[in-house]
């Protein structure tokens, strides 16, 4: 009740009964609220995508780059000295030849993933898919690949083994500072009509710090006697025309093929290089050769002997075909 503008002592303490009961559910709306749907003043906002649509002009910045990039940062892959990694051929004849003791090995720059190998799928010059590994540039000769192995030949392999007194050592080779500049594989179906098989191309531009045949081979510890050696050194293969990279077989005018077939002799893997075109001439390649020398070994105290016999080049070669059959059966 009211008198006056002033609330009655009754009426005081009504009121102040409300405010208490109001201040105490307080925490309750709070927690209900949320809960309770609310009639929204404006439309709610869609939900967002994972993708987008961009427009004409965000797509136009955008740089292709498929494909995988990959190094072999100084891989290695070194045989055991009491079971040594072995590859041996057997010749349809009972002849095999086989390398074992095999080491390969490569050193890089400092910069762990710098020029490394690409893997692409793109098109080719006729509108058919090809598998790309395009080789590192290799510009400064940063990637240097080494191998050794020990090689023999077998003149009655049977049974996985070589018949006694038919086995002729031949030595260890070693190449070093083998170093690939540009260049790659590349592979697509055959492009030979009626003719089942994987077309490929491949180049590089080749450079050898040295090609090595030591005679006596290797010692049980892995040491090799260089005590009479065949040796070649600063190899370098390159196009002949541009200096650059030389193409062996191009997929698009001069593709290479393999394929397994069989013909009255029996099956066998086909390794082919197609005859050229006249549109399409073979590249030609310039082999050159720093150095070429021989060394033996003196006998009985005597100091060794080496001929040199100088520098060998050859202007320009070209494979205008090649077909190698690999034939599994005597």
């Amino acid at each position: 009740m009211m008198r006056g503008g002033a609330l009655s002592a009754t009426g005081r303490a009504i009121a102040m009964r409300c405010h208490a009961l109001l201040r105490a559910a307080a925490p309750l709306a709070a927690l209900l609220v949320p809960a309770l749907p609310a009639a929204a003043s404006t439309a709610p906002e869609a939900a967002a995508h994972a993708m987008q649509a961009l427009q004409d002009d965000e797509l136009s910045a955008v740089r292709g780059a498929d494909g995988i990039a990959f190094n072999l940062n100084n891989f290695s892959l070194t045989s055991s000295l009491t079971n040594p990694l072995t590859l041996t051929y057997v010749s349809p004849n009972g002849s095999a030849l086989t390398l074992s003791g095999l080491d390969l090995a490569r050193t890089d720059d400092a910069d762990a993933f710098a020029d490394p190998y690409q893997l692409s799928l793109r098109p080719t010059a006729g509108g058919q898919e090809m598998i790309a590994i395009d080789f590192p540039l290799n510009a400064a000769g940063s990637q240097r690949w080494s191998l050794t192995a020990d090689f023999a030949n077998c003149g009655s392999f049977a049974a996985g083994s070589c018949a006694a007194g038919a086995s002729f050592f031949g030595g260890t080779l070693q190449v070093l500072d083998l170093t690939m500049k540009g260049g790659g594989l590349y592979v697509a179906p055959s492009q030979v009509p009626d003719t089942e098989g994987i077309a490929f191309g491949l180049g590089t531009q080749l450079d050898i710090g040295s090609l090595s045949v030591y005679s006596r081979g290797r010692a049980a510890d892995g040491t090799i006697d260089h005590g009479d050696v065949l040796a070649l050194t600063g190899i370098h293969l390159v196009d002949a025309s541009t200096g650059g990279v030389y193409m062996l077989a191009d997929l698009d005018k001069h593709p290479g093929l393999i394929n397994a077939a069989t013909d009255a002799t029996g099956s066998y893997l086909h390794l082919q290089v197609g005859w050229p075109t006249t549109s399409d001439p073979v590249p030609a390649a310039t082999l050159r050769i720093d150095n070429i020398t021989f060394t033996t070994a003196g006998v009985n105290g005597a100091a060794a002997t080496t001929t040199n016999l100088g520098s060998a080049s050859i202007a320009s070669m070209q494979i205008n075909y090649l077909d190698i059959k690999f034939r599994t059966g005597q």
